[in-house]
């Protein structure tokens, strides 16, 4: 397998230009997130004429297959005699950009309905969201078919961006979103993640240092308000008696679904709202790549892996940062975890659930 970054330039219209490596790069992924990367090149590159041009994009290539492709959509530098930093953002961001209309079939001034509602399996409302509102924007992006894999749950759009809606679910059922490109067409599908096998332990020399944090229940009974008002509203309660038995609690919580259809099963939402407020035990390690625990070859971003460290036995899925640099050559640096210390990461993710959150107010 090649152990360097390659870097294959297309200009806007999809048509190759080129292609480098063994320049100073990185690459980050992470399931159901989008790719990024980045590339150095001297201001005196051939290739820098590609890479400057608007729309250009860039394929990235790494141990044998392409692992991610998309626009190349910042190019700071410096001069003269300086360099210029390629920064490519993964065509898996077109799901944050693209939206869900309530009609997708019509035109905006036709939107005769609140909502689009899609229920079922969990990539069967991914993969029927995705197909319409591509067929709506008339791109060359291919859904692949349903094998109905998931948990049920329900989507309602808005013009709300896709992946709010939808990636949430998918993730939570180990579905990785996957793209593969074909004749001018993106060809979206899923696949499940694989676990690799064994369990890693502070003896494997997989896990690095580790921190874990140990968190109760936020929530073992929901009460969902759906239509309707007052003494007309319609309500229902859903419980997890075990986990009460379990740690001996009750608590309780509400979840507001008054914008579902009139026959919608308003039980997803209490189920979904029971599982945020599951009891948590979280890890975060930085892992070693050995000769049973490699990329590309016994697993890739967003498949999952048992670590039993400390008094943590769990799976998580696992995302890899690559980088090459003359001073250290190439490294691959694979994380699991779900610990946020960082002030600016916790501060990002409330921002998230504000935006999220704004969103679904502004379009009602």
């Amino acid at each position: 397998m090649d152990d360097t970054l390659t870097f294959a330039i297309y200009d806007k219209a999809g048509t190759y230009k080129r292609q480098f490596s063994g320049v100073e790069a990185t690459l980050d992924l992470a399931g159901n997130v989008i790719p990024t990367a980045t590339f150095v090149l001297d201001d005196d590159d051939p290739a820098l004429g590609a890479v400057l041009a608007n729309g250009a994009r860039a394929a990235v290539l790494f141990r044998g297959e392409q692992r991610c492709r998309g626009l190349i959509r910042r190019k700071p530098g410096t001069g003269p005699n300086g360099q210029v930093t390629g920064h490519v953002v993964g065509d898996l961001r077109k799901l944050w950009e693209w939206q869900g209309r309530p009609v997708p079939s019509a035109t905006i001034d036709a939107q005769t309905q609140a909502y689009r509602t899609y229920t079922g399996p969990s990539e069967a409302v991914f993969k029927n969201a995705l197909a319409e509102n591509f067929a709506r924007l008339g791109v060359p992006w291919v859904v692949a078919p349903s094998l109905g894999r998931g948990s049920t749950t329900r989507a309602e759009f808005r013009f709300h961006p896709l992946a709010d809606k939808v990636l949430q679910a998918l993730t939570a059922d180990n579905l990785i979103v996957t793209l593969d490109y074909l004749d001018g067409q993106v060809i979206v599908d899923t696949r499940p993640a694989r676990t690799v096998p064994g369990v890693f332990t502070v003896a494997t020399g997989v896990p690095d240092e580790f921190t874990y944090d140990l968190t109760g229940p936020t929530a073992t009974r929901i009460i969902v308000g759906g239509r309707g008002e007052g003494v007309e509203r319609q309500f229902v309660e859903v419980r997890d008696t075990v986990l009460e038995a379990d740690w001996n609690d009750i608590i309780e919580g509400f979840v507001d679904a008054r914008n579902t259809d009139e026959d919608a099963d308003i039980t997803v939402d209490g189920l979904e709202a029971l599982a945020e407020g599951a009891p948590k035990s979280g890890l975060t390690t930085t892992l070693n790549e050995t000769d049973r625990f490699r990329y590309g070859t016994t697993y890739v971003e967003g498949d999952l892996v048992r670590v039993r460290v400390g008094p943590i036995d769990r799976v998580q899925p696992i995302s890899v940062s690559v980088t090459e640099t003359t001073e250290d050559g190439l490294v691959v640096t694979p994380h699991i975890g779900d610990i946020e210390d960082d002030t600016d990461t916790i501060l990002a993710q409330q921002i998230a659930r504000l935006a999220r959150g704004a969103r679904d107010t502004g379009r009602r």
